[in-house]
Formats: C-alpha cells, structure tokens, sequence
C-alpha cells in the first residue's frame, strides 16, 4: 500500500460539546460551589480507567505516542482512498476546589479508541506519523482552552454561557487549524509538507 496514493482522512470532534451538568455541590469542606461538566457525545457512552488493561480511550501524554493498536473502531471510510481515522476531542470540567471554594477548572484531550479506526493494509508508520499529528494538535488547543480558562473571572456574568464563550472560540480556532493541516499536507500524501507540519507542531509542544 503506497501512501502516495492511499489519502490517510481524519475526524475530530470539536465544537458541538454538550453542557451535561450544572449543580450545586458540596465540597470536602461544606462550602457550595458551582460544578459544570462539558463532555463530548462521543465519550458519553465508552468508559474510561486508568487501570484498565485496555481502556476504549485516553488522554494525551507526552511519552505515549499512538500505535496502530489504538485504532480499534470499526472502518468508516468515506472513499476507497480513505486509510485511517482519528477521533480525539478537547473537553473541560470543573469541580469545586475544598480549599477557597472557587470552581478548578479542569481541561482535557481525549483520544478514543472505539470510534478510531485504520484499514488493515494501511498500517505503516508515515500515516500512523500523520494521524499522531492530528492528536498533537488536539493537545496544542487543549492547553490554549487551559490558559484561557486559567484567566477566567468567576464573579463575571453567567458562569456556563462564559465557559462556553471561550470554548466555543478555541473549538473553533482549532478546527481552523486541523483543516489547514490536512489540506496542507494532503492528508499526509505530501512528504515536504507533512515534515514541516510535524516539526511546527513540535515546537508548539515544547
């Protein structure tokens, strides 16, 4: 299987994020505070643990790359040309914090193995390196979503439609940017562009 020929397609799951959850809660120390839970559909119905010997998903991790392994969904190929597709999303929480009583909020890059999915003979490692990338970009924005949200005033305004504000705009910005990455790269198939991409995306992990 040439990859050159073989496009090597992606899927993320950005934007539509759905508000699960806004009660009030006690925390360890009796003080009521707000907790809002924003989760992807994907991830609603696929349970997650760290002690599973293999776990259906699982966040970014900087000593954790991809491995063909981790695509285990079932092949939804848009095209004959279609090889692989990654399905990460960016989501966030809060909860509320036992020592002043302001809501932590709590960002996170899942990667979902059940959803992800590669054609058997499109197992080679320049596409597994693309769809890598696709997951690395996932985490470039879920740091972005991170700082933003570390700046957030709590006494503010409508404490779900802000968190939602700003979400909304990092989902969006990256969905510009995962777009840009396939077009660029032409899911993968370009070599001088796909080395350029990698080598951008490494220096923005740093």
């Amino acid at each position: 299987m040439n990859c050159a020929v073989r496009n090597c397609v992606y899927a993320f799951t950005v934007g539509f994020f759905v508000l699960t959850q806004s009660v009030a809660s006690l925390g360890k120390d009796g003080r009521e505070g707000k907790s809002i839970d924003v989760v992807t559909p994907s991830s609603s119905n696929s349970a997650t643990s760290s002690n599973s010997a293999s776990p259906s998903e699982f966040q970014w991790n900087e000593h954790r790359k991809l491995s063909w392994d981790d695509f285990r969904g079932a092949v939804n190929a848009a095209s004959e040309e279609s090889a692989a597709a990654t399905h990460c999303g960016i989501g966030f929480r809060t909860a509320a914090n036992s020592t002043d009583g302001k809501p932590e909020i709590i960002v996170y890059n899942t990667f979902y193995v059940n959803k992800s999915w590669v054609k058997p003979d499109a197992k080679i490692s320049t596409i597994l390196d693309h769809e890598q990338g696709h997951f690395d970009l996932c985490e470039i924005y879920t740091r972005k979503l991170k700082a933003r949200m570390n700046n957030f005033d709590f006494n503010t305004g409508d404490l779900k439609q802000q968190l939602l504000s700003i979400y909304t705009e990092v989902s969006n910005e990256y969905e510009t940017r995962q777009q840009a990455y396939e077009q660029e790269t032409v899911h993968g198939t370009n070599t001088a562009q796909q080395k350029k991409w990698q080598n951008m995306i490494i220096r923005e992990l740093l």
